[in-house]
Order: C-alpha cells, then structure tokens, then sequence
C-alpha cells in the first residue's frame, strides 16, 4: 500500500512539473519572437543604360520599403537617393560612368519593428553621351554635335527625346551658364545657343544634377560676310591671323584676276552643309586663269579654307568661262600649312593646285580633309596636285575625301628631290586617271626620294580608264583595309615595270556600278550593302 502511495506521489509530481513547464512556456512567448522583420532578399539591379531598376522581394508583415543610394559604400548621410515605397521596384535615372552603393529596409507599422539595412548592392552605370551620334558630320568621319550655322551661334543636337534640362557652356574661363532647354527642345534634341566668337566651347548637358553628355564646339569669325558682301576686300583688309566667315549657302565672286595671298587667314563658311560659294567673275578670266596664288618672298605659316564650295566656272555659271586652277604659282614663297576642310572643288580645267616655274616654292604640308574632288583636268592632263620641278610639297595628305572623275593621276610629283610623307587615309576614288593618250599613274613620284614612304590606309577604289592608275615610288608603300572593284585597273607596264598596288587591296567581286549607286554622278552609297568594308573603308559619309 505504502508504494502505491509512493507511485501516486510520484505522478503528481511529474503532472505538477508538466504543469509549471508549459505555464512558463506560455508566459516566456513573447520574448522568443524576432524583434524586427526580416530585410528584403532578393534585392537586384538591372541597367538599361543609365535607367537602374532596382527590385526586391517582399517581406512579410512590412508596410514599406525604404531604398537608398549613395556614391560611398559607407556614407549615407546625404544620399543620392532616399526613397520610401509601397512597391518593390523603384525606376532612377543616374549619372553615366558612376559607381553606385544601394540598400533597402523592410519597415513596419512598429518602427521599432522595421528591419535593419541588408547588405549594400553595388554597381557601376555604362559610360554615356547624348551627343554622341547626333550633330552633323563635317565630312571627316567625325559627327559634331555643337557647330557653327550662323555668326556667333552654335547649334547642339543630342539624343531626341532624352530627359534633359539645361546646358553649361564654357570656353577659356567664360562661363554660359544654365542654359535652359524647353519641353519642345528636349524632344527634338536641339537647341541654338548665342555665343561670343572666336573660343572652343566645352558643352554639357544635364537632366537636373545629372550630367548626361560632354561634346565641345567652336565658334570663331572676325569678319563676318553676308550675301552681296565683297571677300576680295575683306580678305585684302583682313589682318593676320583674323578668320572671315561666309554666309553659308551664297556666293562670293572675287574678280577677274587672281588673288595672291601674303598672311595667315581662314576663310570657312558658317555652316558645315550650306557651303558659301567662291568663284571668279566673267569677263577677264580665260581657261588657263588661276583663282588663287601667293605674294612673292611670302612666308605664310597658316592658310586655311572650311565649309567652302570652290567651282571653276566663273560667276558660278557653267554657262560661264571655266577657269584653268584653283592655286598656281610661279614665284617663290613658304607655305606651312595649307588646308582644305570640308570643302567641294570642282569643275577645274587644269588643276586645283600646282606649283610651277623652278623658283624654289614650299608648301611643307598640305592637306585635303573632308573633301569632295570632281571633275578635274578634262582641258589638260595635269594631277589634282602637281609638281614636277624644284618647286615643291613636302607633305600631302588626303583623308575622308571622295575624288572622282578626274582626267590625270592624283599626285604627280617628279624631279630628283627629297620630301616627307604622302597619305591617303579613308578616301573613295573613281573615274580616276582617265587619260588615254599617254600612261597615267593614280600617284607618280618618279625619282623622288620620299622619306616618310606612302601610306594608304582604308581606301576603296573603283573605276579608272583604259591606261595605268598604279603606284610608282621609290619609297616604301604601306597599304592596309583597302579595296578595289573589278573596273579597278592597274596592271600596264611603265618602262617594263609593274607598279601594281592590287596585291595589297582585297578585291571586290563586281565593278564600281555594282558596288556605289550612282558613282558617275557621285552618289557613293552603297549598293553593295554586304559590303565587307562597310562602314570602314573608304569616305565615310556615304554610310
């Protein structure tokens, strides 16, 4: 009896200590819980340029989200961006090239209750510029998104529809400060700023704090002509150095007799696609008169035509007498630097430049940069550029130039001399070398010793007349990324020589007419759309 009792007591206790155990769990509930919500997992970035897209999952029992950004993975106190949402996604327009710190918290109806900040998410924004792609191109395979269209203006251009707020300008200490841009400008892309002449004016654009793109833009004209206004006597009273600039898209006749130069100028027209027309007057000139020349003992360190269309035909009339040169001359002067930027020439009978009369004339750099050559020597047999005494360039180049349908060769530069370096550099050649009475070569340097060697880099040519269009030089050739068309011929023996560049190109299955569309009358896009030097070879403003 006495260990039943025992057993029974035995029970009692344990049902008492069941008891108790349960009563303090019940009680002790509270304390076991997580004092705050959990953070947010999942929490990611997507970069469609620099629109972020930030996401996250979502956390049971929180209200909102509160969503930080910072540019210092350990400071936050000024945030970029500060943000509390009902969503789990928030859409941020960020600046460019950028590196970013994000985090996020889970927030709670308890404040107390709300999560601590995860983990920071960083990333970095590509690279970006508005300007980029936008703009006009002066014909040098470059595209220029602030230009000069008017006298103290520059037009800029960027992406169309872009957010967008203001622009600051600055050039040399100036500052153009905010320069508002209007709902309509945004969507179009464009807005024209008025601006001192003559500085380099660095250009950014903005949405709000963000810096969006960078492009740079020159405006520059000392003497301004508009229509009907005389370039003969602004270029005889211009001093040294000055820059006279043309209303784009009239023309500017300078006489019947030649002009001869004897100081530094620039003369461009305001815009880079309405060119200003420079021609002679009827009357005087004969098929053998020169527009241009240079002072004897003249000694010119710059000489410099932009934006300009040179015609042969005088009064711009092609009823009118065509004129035999652009430059000729037969004394002696120095030129360092003569330039033809973004410029057509054409209608030449002879030659746009040549240098004549053994009197010991330099040019030590001459170079046609954007051009369009056409039409050239049909009244004689001269090269675009030609020399063949002791008169002579020591450097030429041609880069981004279209030249077509010319009687000579391109070059012609002959004697027992010495000169640097010749290039030609991303240029389309066609109708070349035309002359069928006697052997014509693209680039004759008969017996000169060319120190700096002939490059030819990323040219295409098509098609040529019956005689060589070859290359003779004694100098080394290096040629790279061309190509030439099947009409292309270069094979004829001079003096039982070969000067054949052809095994240096990459040929092109068809002739010039399957390759450019309309090429005789100087339409060079494309045709050939699978054309392996597409957007390459070549001038490349025809793609």
């Amino acid at each position: 009896m006495k260990r039943n009792k025992n057993i029974f007591a035995a029970i009692v206790v344990i049902l008492l200590m069941v008891s108790g155990t349960f009563s303090a769990c019940t009680e002790d509930e509270p304390e076991l819980q997580l004092p705050y919500l959990f953070r947010p997992i999942n929490f990611h970035v997507e970069l469609n340029k620099t629109i972020a897209t930030i996401t996250w999952s979502p956390v049971d029992s929180a209200v909102s989200y509160t969503l930080q950004l910072s540019n210092d993975s350990l400071d936050y106190s000024s945030p970029i961006l500060d943000v509390t949402t009902t969503s789990l996604s928030v859409v941020k327009e960020l600046a460019g090239d950028t590196k970013f710190y994000a985090r996020i918290r889970a927030n709670s109806g308890n404040e107390s209750k709300s999560s601590k900040f995860n983990t920071t998410l960083s990333f970095k924004t590509p690279k970006e510029n508005l300007f980029q792609g936008y703009g006009t191109g002066n014909n040098t395979g470059v595209i220029f998104s602030a230009y000069m269209t008017a006298a103290k203006t520059l037009t800029v251009k960027w992406l169309p529809g872009a957010n967008t707020t203001h622009l600051i300008l600055t050039a040399d200490g100036g500052l153009k400060d905010s320069v508002l841009i209007s709902a309509s400008e945004a969507a179009a892309g464009l807005k024209v700023v008025s601006l001192p002449a003559n500085a380099m004016w660095k250009t950014r654009i903005y949405n709000g704090k963000i810096l969006r793109g960078t492009t740079y833009g020159l405006t520059e004209g000392d003497i301004y002509l508009s229509a009907g206004e005389d370039l003969l006597s602004a270029m005889t009273n211009a001093t040294s150095g000055q820059v006279i600039l043309l209303a784009g898209g009239a023309t500017f006749p300078i006489g019947g007799s030649a002009y001869n130069f004897n100081k530094n100028l620039k003369i461009r027209s305001a815009s880079p696609v309405n060119r200003a027309v420079i021609c002679m007057t009827s009357g005087t000139p004969t098929s053998t008169a020169n527009m241009f020349g240079v002072e004897a003992s003249a000694a010119i360190d710059s000489l410099v035509f932009e934006n300009i269309d040179f015609t042969g035909y005088c009064d711009n009339n092609p009823a009118a007498t065509k004129i035999g040169y652009l430059f000729n001359n037969k004394t002696a002067y120095t030129i360092a630097n003569l330039k033809f930027i973004n410029c057509n020439i054409h209608n030449i009978g002879n030659t746009p430049m040549r240098m004549s009369g053994n009197t010991e004339q330099r040019i030590s750099d001459l170079k046609f940069k954007g051009c369009v050559i056409n039409d050239v020597g049909f009244s004689s047999t001269y090269a675009i550029v030609n020399s063949n005494s002791k008169d002579y360039f020591d450097n030429i180049a041609f880069e981004y130039c279209t030249v077509y349908n010319f009687k000579g060769s391109l070059i012609l530069r002959t004697g027992a001399y010495t000169m640097g370096a010749i290039s030609l550099t991303n240029c389309t050649f066609n109708q070349v070398t035309q002359d069928a009475g006697s052997t014509r070569l693209l680039v004759d340097l008969n017996n000169m010793t060319v120190t700096g060697g002939l490059t030819i880099k990323n040219c295409i040519f098509g098609s040529n007349g019956t005689i060589a269009a070859g290359v003779r030089t004694t100098g080394v050739k290096t040629i790279s990324g061309s190509y030439f068309a099947s009409d292309y011929l270069d094979e004829t023996l001079v003096g039982g020589t070969s000067y054949t560049i052809k095994d240096k190109l990459t040929s092109f299955t068809g002739a010039s007419t399957d390759l450019w569309n309309n090429p005789v009358n100087g339409d060079f896009t494309l045709k050939a759309t699978s054309f392996a030097g597409k957007g390459v070879s070549g001038d490349l403003r025809w793609y």
